[in-house]
């Protein structure tokens, strides 16, 4: 099956879909076929082709728990099930209330920790009590920075923890640590040719975007069992030498449509993430989900990336189906990131499933990722620009949408 060739500002897209269990068209041929339109290293197509929108389960938590609730009464197996109805937001703020971001978070109940994490820019950091194993009952959030430490006494069930620092003052936030996680199966050969060409090139508008922006550039590559390897990495460089190792690889094997996404995040969990002031993110492209017999290794390797204060966006590919969904929007929505998936406005490459989402907006992917990055470097929301929105999906009104049942939502 030839993949599409997917341009990410920031990513690639992920493996061919396949096997039994995979979406329909799929044929395997024991090993996954590379693309047979795989560009030669430095050539590609022009940056803004393709298109994509953007979801923020967070943001709309009430919509994302009935979705959660309509996918898990279909018993779906293999899907990565965390109790989450009962999240807590913890808020860090400065001596002035502004959000204060690097502080350590911690969460402790009769005397066992239950979770450390770090804030971003805006101040938060998200704790889910049944998942974490608290009980019914007081949990002491504190937290710190710069040698001072405050803590406050909340219970298991409230919304939120807010938290001061009086003495510390919210520092800019410029520096960014990025990690590409990448499935690197025969079908990938074409993606990973586009990211050699253009990783030094990204860096460089980031760069302008963002003067004296602090970048470092982490690799993971990831395959399945019975390749010639599951996971290799390369630790955080400089873009220039990212892009260089990119060049060195290749893409082979695979072979059925589960991989091993849940090693791939582990491995990123374990790379060199800078802490104090600095955003954090892992951009996982994907079209295929965990091994059934992994969801539980996945979301340990959520939980060790939420502890390194890292968030997670997953980037939807064609050939996702609803189990992957599931699978990415946890990813996202448990760390603090969002959800990004690419659609059919471009006409290039397969099919790409409709999100299960009441609306959006489209727009062209490098936008979408643009803003995201912004995003995490401010700590402040950012919609699209009205000229960037390509269309939308459902009617947004002013950036909302009215469900049936009266509740409002907010379009990314």
């Amino acid at each position: 099956m030839r993949k599409l060739l997917l341009l990410l500002p920031l990513a690639v897209a992920a493996a061919c879909a396949s096997a039994a269990s995979a979406p329909s068209g799929y044929t395997p041929s024991g090993s996954e076929k590379a693309s047979d339109s795989a560009p030669a290293q430095g050539s590609g197509i022009e940056p803004g082709t393709l298109t994509a929108g953007a979801w923020d389960d967070n943001l709309n938590f009430d919509f994302y728990l009935s979705y959660l609730q309509s996918v898990e009464a279909e018993s779906r197996e293999g899907i990565p099930l965390a109790s989450r109805a009962d999240r807590m937001i913890i808020e860090v703020a400065d001596g002035t209330g502004a959000p204060l971001a690097g502080a350590q978070v911690e969460v402790v109940q009769a005397g066992q920790s239950l979770l450390k994490t770090l804030t971003g820019a805006d101040g938060r950091a998200l704790f889910f009590p049944s998942w974490e194993g608290a009980i019914a009952g007081d949990v002491t959030v504190s937290a710190s920075a710069a040698g001072q430490r405050t803590e406050v006494q909340a219970k298991v069930g409230d919304a939120s923890a807010k938290l001061a620092l009086q003495g510390q003052s919210a520092p800019r936030v410029n520096a960014v640590d990025v990690t590409l996680v990448i499935d690197s199966t025969g079908s990938m050969g074409d993606e990973m040719a586009y990211l050699t060409t253009e990783l030094s090139a990204i860096a460089t508008s980031l760069g302008s975007r963002f003067p004296g922006l602090d970048q470092r550039w982490g690799l993971v590559f990831y395959r399945d069992e019975g390749d010639a390897f599951l996971v290799e990495h390369k630790d955080f460089q400089p873009a220039t030498k990212a892009a260089e190792e990119l060049s060195k690889r290749t893409a082979d094997g695979g072979g059925d449509y589960e991989e091993v996404p849940d090693l791939g995040l582990q491995r990123a969990s374990e790379l060199t993430w800078r802490s104090g002031s600095v955003a954090r993110m892992v951009f996982h492209v994907a079209d295929a989900p965990a091994h059934a017999q992994n969801v539980g290794r996945l979301l340990q390797s959520v939980k060790a990336l939420r502890a390194k204060g890292v968030h997670v966006y997953p980037v939807a590919a064609s050939g996702v189906d609803e189990k992957t969904e599931y699978a990415m929007r946890s990813e996202a929505q448990l760390t603090g990131g969002r959800y990004l998936f690419l659609t059919d406005d471009s006409g290039v490459g397969g099919e790409h499933k409709e999100p299960t989402l009441p609306c959006y907006f489209v727009t062209k992917l490098n936008s979408a990722i643009d803003r995201m990055i912004q995003m995490e470097l401010t700590g402040t929301y950012s919609e699209p620009k009205p000229e960037e929105v390509l269309r939308t999906g459902g009617d947004p009104k002013d950036g909302r949408c009215t469900l049936s049942d009266g509740r409002v939502v907010v379009a990314l």
